[in-house]
């Protein structure tokens, strides 16, 4: 996944920043857990990084397709 490039980073207290795992507000895999540097205690952008992934297995690669085969599909007519 690219990297956002007009996104801010805000700086955080570091107390805010990191938090326990038992206090994240949604359950993490054991594969998630892996992923973390400490697995007692979840910083944000770790968090960030596992709603991302899990955002992106929602999507079937056979979703996507090329946009002029969308255009064609709803009447119009593009030339190649």
């Amino acid at each position: 996944m690219p990297a956002r490039e007009n996104t801010a980073r805000r700086n955080l207290d570091p107390a805010l920043a990191r938090r326990p795992v038992s206090e994240c507000p949604f359950q993490l895999t054991a594969s998630e857990k892996k992923l973390l540097k400490d697995t007692d205690w979840i910083d944000e952008e770790e968090a960030d990084l596992i709603l991302a992934m899990r955002e992106e297995r929602e999507y079937e690669p056979g979703d996507c397709i090329p946009l002029r085969e969308h255009i064609r599909r709803h009447g119009f007519h593009v030339k190649d």
